[in-house]
């Protein structure tokens, strides 16, 4: 690619960006989203008062809890974290140390038959610090209660590792990842959930496809942006004067780079709106945790580093810019804005195959995170931009597949730009009826046929 091929670039990016910002449909859509993400905290927290699935615990029916303590750092065996005696709900629990081995011990509560007795299962994980609540299936004690019981353990092992000393940079690491409430129960049976998990946990889950979701989101706005941008500039024949001292590589990628930016824009501001409503119902309701701060996990992003958040970035940014030049040779391939939507089908047909095999990666994770699908949707071009970031800040997707990722990324971009640069300028100033993409790969061949001529 020749460097007078971008001269112009930073004019186009700068006069789009202004257009753009300036366009009453951008600032319509913003600030119906600003209100939107300001009022979504508060309305959750007013759902969550309300909700019959989100009863407050007010009193427990259990009396004894069996501690099955496998957390190495706490050397009483989980006496550490059981001081629940400023509890309203807890205080009244008995908890007693158990020396057994879990599945015995297990074995001896089912056969006891005692419906107020919960067995405690803390643990050390390879995603983090897992305290289990276990309930007879056929007792008076229920999920809820189990979940709240957990909640308030987790509490107090939070508190009591800060005082811990002598622990290695990996066991922090892990202490600080995330806490996981799992309630499970025992059946008259005697049997018990399999708690060998090879997959992700719900925070992960959650992590991964949130960031999914928003990676989407921006890749489909702003790749129709540019396409619109671009049949614009076609039907106005504004286009003709801009190329009389621009290249058409420069113009589409100043177009693609200025959609991109106030695309991203939009979606940080929207994410500093949320933060602010959250911050801004905890001082209304009067709480240290709101409802939409409860529903992460603690530490779940332990793992967002400056490597990984850079590496990240720029797989967002390269898979986007790949997203964004088909849309824009979509957009160039009619003249009339009520043709585009006809003309978007390649994206569209792209956008979604990339997206749906993402999120069927991010779901198979829950199973295995290791899988050879995953591993492929990670290094896949369609997906990476989608899939490889989460799972990098969870932890779960090395930094070799990132990198190689990011190496394949680069090389499609360069391939899709430069065939960008062999049919724009065909396409540019085409008038006539919508051409297909097979006379736009007809029309890249015979400009590479001249050009070898």
């Amino acid at each position: 690619m020749k460097s007078n091929e971008l001269r112009g670039t930073g004019d186009v990016f700068r006069f789009t960006l202004i257009q753009t910002l300036k366009s009453k449909a951008y600032i319509v859509s913003l600030v119906l989203l600003l209100a939107i993400s300001l009022l979504t905290a508060p309305i959750m927290q007013i759902i969550r008062g309300g909700a019959a699935g989100n009863k407050k615990i007010e009193n427990s029916k259990i009396e004894k809890a069996y501690v099955c303590n496998e957390l190495p750092f706490l050397p009483e065996g989980g006496k550490e974290i059981t001081d629940l005696s400023g509890d309203e709900v807890f205080s009244k629990v008995a908890f007693e140390v158990s020396t057994e081995d879990f599945d015995k011990l297990c074995e001896r509560v089912e056969k006891d038959g005692d419906s107020k007795t919960v067995i405690v299962h803390p643990y050390l994980g390879t995603q983090g610090v897992t305290v289990e609540i276990l309930r007879l299936g056929s007792g008076e004690v229920d999920g809820d209660e189990c979940s709240a019981l957990a909640d308030v353990l987790c509490k107090n092992l939070d508190q009591y590792k800060r005082s811990i000393s002598g622990l290695t940079e990996d066991q922090l690491k892990v202490l600080d990842y995330n806490y996981e409430v799992a309630v499970n129960y025992i059946t008259p049976e005697g049997d018990l959930t399999d708690d060998a998990d090879k997959g992700i946990n719900g925070g992960q889950f959650g992590v991964a496809y949130v960031l999914l979701f928003v990676v989407s989101m921006v890749c489909i706005m702003a790749s129709t942006q540019v396409a619109t941008a671009v049949v614009t500039d076609k039907s106005s024949r504004v286009v003709e004067l801009l190329l009389t001292s621009v290249r058409p590589m420069a113009l589409l990628l100043g177009k693609i780079l200025a959609m991109l930016m106030a695309t991203i824009g939009q979606m940080v501001l929207l994410v500093i709106a949320i933060v602010a409503s959250n911050k801004l119902t905890g001082v209304i309701f009067k709480t240290e945790t709101t409802y939409m701060t409860s529903m992460i996990p603690k530490g779940i992003l332990s793992n967002m580093t400056i490597p990984n958040a850079l590496v990240s970035l720029a797989l967002i940014a390269l898979g986007l810019i790949f997203y964004a030049t088909l849309a824009g040779l979509c957009g160039a391939m009619v003249s009339k804005m009520e043709e585009l939507q006809d003309s978007l089908k390649y994206f569209t047909v792209v956008a979604l195959v990339g997206m749906y095999a993402a999120i069927a990666a991010v779901i198979s994770m829950q199973q295995s995170a290791t899988n050879m699908f995953v591993r492929f949707c990670e290094l896949f071009p369609l997906t990476s931009p989608m899939t490889t970031p989460g799972a990098r800040i969870i932890d779960v997707a090395p930094m070799s597949y990132a990198l190689i990722a990011i190496a394949i990324l680069v090389v499609l971009d360069f391939l899709t730009l430069r065939f960008a640069a062999g049919v724009y300028e065909g396409l540019i100033t085409n008038m006539g009826n919508r051409i297909t993409a097979k006379d736009v790969i007809a029309m890249a061949r015979n400009k590479k046929k001249g050009g070898a001529d």
